[in-house]
């Protein structure tokens, strides 16, 4: 589907729904037994959109949450299966970059930010977390640097955990057990401590065996977050999160073969490299048989708010973090058309990770010349410590239908050719400032700019030759954005902006002495859009169109494709559109879907290739959701079912081969006793075959979940 049908299609959705406002609206005024359904998400305020106070409504960008209740009607289990119940989004379970997303035709260009913090290369901090942990989880689509520092050229993410509440005593606890051994236990416990205070605590443990051979795995994570108001104008939070994973031997991707060999071949891929699925080979492990991959993540955190003067505030947000991690596996397969064997390559990394991280901002919230105006400005200041052990060894070959699994191998020279220890030290200073102005009570600008100076010093240790190389290089992108937001009537907006973003070319933390020189890439945006909620907030409806450039990304001197250079484009245009509907106490359904074009305007790889039209890797251009809920008031029940598609995509930026779209159907039903919640429920019941995400390399893809069920309990007091 071409850009002009894309923005046609859309063009016209907009259009039609601004024009179906009127009517609808009318309709509104004469329903008497329209069912309130509370508050609105689009009534919410976000700490993804800013820090400015404003809601969902008033911001101008689609920002999308999903609650708490959400992840539970949805069964979603995990970081990825949160992620890709958020519409728009699709995430992949890759181990070594877990949570890896694709979002408006970026993979990977997006910042994730933990409570509203974000490191500096943010995405080395995820983990595929036990999505209990969280309240809700928040996205902003588009360029977001202004709000959360450079890096968010797709966008932002943000994972809210569960905050203490005062005056309020109450908890839940949840256990659920279903195939591949599958097991989850968790609570949550809410105390006041006089009418001041609150303390909040929760502990979540997951275990799995995995739908491959041998690929247990479990989670711990906890938390303990304390609140004071000791007066009106004060407020003061103390946390204290801690998350661990471990997996025995993870999966890290089935190798896709030559068909001349394959077993019995599947439709799953396809494409011009001539290779395929093989569905012999669904459960198959290539790991080797000691493999071990396990993470340690502690945050601390201490936020204080205080109300200066009556529209004054200050806000102070302290954090600290440590990590520790490891991978001693064979995480990469590839099929060898010569010998027909599976190569494997043996991998030895370890992450040392301590960050800190202070912002302080002052918020306005009064008149400006007789007009309501909301301001806030301040600074961001943090240090991180990351060191990396490196050891990657040479191939081994084993049969792609039997392979002998063997351990890992010792790391002499002649097994691991290429050892380092590298160090890399980012300190940051980031200076912001937004504002939102009403020009009249229906009109809103809203602004923001913000200076990154970030620092890099990094330090490679060539473990064999005893060869040190230090660099670094230092980098002061500014990036804003400009929007607007009108009120066709109290529930309706529409809105438009214009944003400017900046990432680095690669990840700060693993940037080579070659790379370091270039500047950071830089990307742009404009986007146009209505949100609406209709039947008194039964129904509630967001559309947009977007189209977002990203230039200077690296790419080959057309007349020597030895030599790296800036000049490389990529553009991404097209819509997204998601209802969510009440229309009694009985029914609710939501609705999302995107369409989208993403493509190289330029782009030349080594060897020469040029991509230049082809479409990013881990990137489909269309994904739909649809979630219907069914309780009755007979009878003490509730029956959820969800159809997910997701497009084609493919596993390289070549384009040579070709993820199929595939349809997942999941459905559960519960049982509201007196005593608690069970339910059953079922994932890919019609068991459809299918890979969902590309590995390290193009030949190697991760094959989705079969059809699994799930009993689970739940009780809220």
């Amino acid at each position: 589907m071409g850009i002009f049908n894309i923005m046609k299609r859309f063009i016209l959705l907009s259009m039609a729904a601004t024009c179906l406002v009127p009517v609808l609206a009318q309709a509104q005024d004469v329903q008497d037994t329209i069912i309130v359904t509370g508050q609105s998400n689009l009534d919410l305020e976000t700490s993804i959109a800013g820090r400015l106070g404003l809601s969902n409504r008033e911001t101008p960008a689609i920002v999308d949450v999903v609650t708490q209740t959400d992840l539970q009607q949805q069964g979603a289990r995990t970081a990825i299966e949160a992620l890709n119940a958020a519409p728009g989004i699709t995430s992949g379970h890759l181990p070594g970059s877990t949570a890896s997303v694709s979002m408006r035709g970026f993979h990977r260009a997006v910042n994730y930010l933990f409570d509203g913090v974000r490191q500096a290369n943010s995405d080395a901090g995820m983990r595929d977390y036990d999505s209990w942990m969280f309240e809700r989880i928040e996205v902003i689509k588009g360029p977001a640097s202004v709000t959360s520092g450079e890096g968010a050229l797709a966008g932002a993410i943000n994972f809210v955990p569960r905050q203490p509440k005062l005056g309020e005593i109450g908890g839940e606890v949840f256990a659920s057990y279903g195939d591949h051994d599958t097991a989850r236990f968790a609570g949550d416990l809410n105390t006041p401590i006089g009418d001041n205070m609150a303390l909040r605590s929760d502990l979540s443990f997951a275990k799995s065996g995995g739908w491959i051979d041998g690929t247990d795995s479990q989670k711990i994570a906890g938390r303990l977050a304390f609140l004071a108001q000791p007066t009106d104008k004060l407020s003061i939070t103390l946390s204290a999160d801690y998350f661990e994973d471990e997996f025995d031997t993870a999966y890290y991707g089935t190798p896709i073969v030559s068909s001349e060999i394959a077993r019995n071949p599947s439709n799953v891929v396809s494409g011009s490299a001539g290779l395929v699925l093989d569905e012999e080979m669904r459960d198959v492990n290539f790991n080797v048989l000691d493999g071990d991959m396990a993470s340690e993540n502690t945050w601390l955190r201490a936020k204080a708010e205080y109300q200066i003067f009556e529209d004054w505030t200050l806000v102070s947000d302290t954090s600290w973090y440590t990590s520790d991690r490891h991978w001693i596996d064979a995480d990469e397969y590839t099929f060898n058309g010569a010998t027909g064997l599976v190569d494997r390559y043996a991998t030895h990394i370890t992450h040392d990770h301590q960050y800190w991280n202070q912002r302080l901002h002052m918020a306005y919230d009064g008149n400006l010349v007789g007009h309501r105006n909301r301001f806030t400005a301040g600074l961001e200041v943090s240090d991180t410590d990351f060191f990396t052990l490196r050891r990657f060894g040479s191939a081994t070959s084993v049969d792609p239908f039997n392979p002998e699994r063997g351990v890992f191998p010792p790391e002499d020279p002649s097994n691991f050719t290429y050892q380092q220890d590298v160090t890399a030290d980012v300190k940051a200073l980031a200076y912001f400032m937004e504002d939102a102005f009403n020009i009249t009570n229906d009109w809103l600008i809203v602004g923001g700019v913000r200076l990154d100076k970030f620092e890099l010093d990094r330090q490679v240790i060539d473990v064999i030759s005893d060869d040190v190389i230090n660099y670094g290089q230092e980098y002061d992108p500014v990036t804003w954005r400009l929007g607007t937001v009108y009120n066709l009537k109290p529930q309706t907006q529409l809105f438009a902006q214009y944003t400017r973003a900046a990432t680095p070319v690669t990840g700060l933390f693993f940037m080579s002495s070659s790379r370091a020189d270039f500047d950071v890439s830089t990307g742009d945006s404009y986007e146009v859009g209505i949100k609406s909620s209709l039947f008194r907030e039964s129904l509630n409806v967001t559309a947009s169109v977007f189209h977002i450039t990203q230039d200077d990304i690296l790419t080959r001197d057309p007349n020597n494709p030895n030599i790296t250079v800036q000049g490389g484009s990529q553009i991404s245009e097209g819509g997204e559109l998601s209802l969510n509907w009440t229309p009694t106490d009985e029914w609710s359904a939501s609705l999302s879907a995107s369409l989208l074009n993403a493509e190289f305007d330029e782009l030349i790889e080594g060897g020469g290739g040029d991509r230049s039209g082809n479409r990013p890797s881990n990137t489909p251009e269309q994904l739909a959701d649809f979630v219907v809920t069914y309780t009755p008031d007979a009878l003490p029940i509730s029956i959820t079912g969800a159809v997910r598609h997701n497009g084609d995509a493919f596993t390289s930026n070549a384009n040579d081969v070709k993820l199929e779209s595939y349809t997942l159907l999941d459905a559960a039903v519960s049982w509201n006793a007196e005593f608690g919640k069970f339910t059953l429920r079922g994932r890919n019941l019609t068991d459809e075959f299918y890979a969902n995400w590309s590995g390290y390399s193009s030949g190697l893809v991760f094959v989705g979940e079969p059809r699994s069920f799930e009993l689970s309990y739940s009780r809220s007091f």
